[in-house]
């Protein structure tokens, strides 16, 4: 069977393109998270646990989505309000 000129070259680049799309839908799935920045921001327990967990190997786990979430959940829960700060006793004038 003969084809016309240049046609071996649209079944090579089809063939490249079927083989790159099916090896795409093998790739694993990413990571979700198994907690919520509110879990952890209303959890205190499991925020310093995986806090811990965190800061002990962040090279592994440091980019992982709980690690994020819980890192974001410390950083709103800290920060507080400026209400409940005590206030300032400032030195008297003379």
């Amino acid at each position: 069977m003969r084809f016309r000129p240049g046609a071996h070259v649209w079944r090579l680049s089809l063939g490249i393109i079927v083989t790159s799309l099916s090896s795409a839908g093998c790739a694993p799935a990413p990571d979700t998270a198994r907690h919520s920045v509110e879990d952890y921001a209303t959890d205190p327990p499991l925020r310093h646990d995986t806090l811990a967990r965190c800061a002990a190997d962040p090279g592994t786990l440091g980019k992982t989505p709980d690690c994020v979430n819980v890192k974001e959940a410390e950083r709103r829960v800290s920060i507080g309000s400026l209400r409940e700060l005590t206030p300032l006793d400032m030195p008297k004038k003379n």
